[in-house]
């Protein structure tokens, strides 16, 4: 899919970065999840599930 220059721009992608695209048919949208907003989110999961990095 390609996206506009002012979406990736806005978003701080370049020409060819991956991206995870989600629908929510319900309020009729399709939300971009740039790379960096999944880092946050795993490592959010991560910290939660194994005591935020505590040995």
């Amino acid at each position: 899919m390609r996206l506009p220059a002012v979406v990736r721009q806005w978003c701080g992608l370049t020409a060819g970065d991956r991206v995870l695209l989600a629908a929510d048919p319900k309020a009729g949208r399709l939300v971009l999840h740039p790379p960096a907003s999944l880092d946050a989110v795993v490592a959010r999961v991560h910290d939660e599930a194994f005591g935020g990095g505590e040995s």
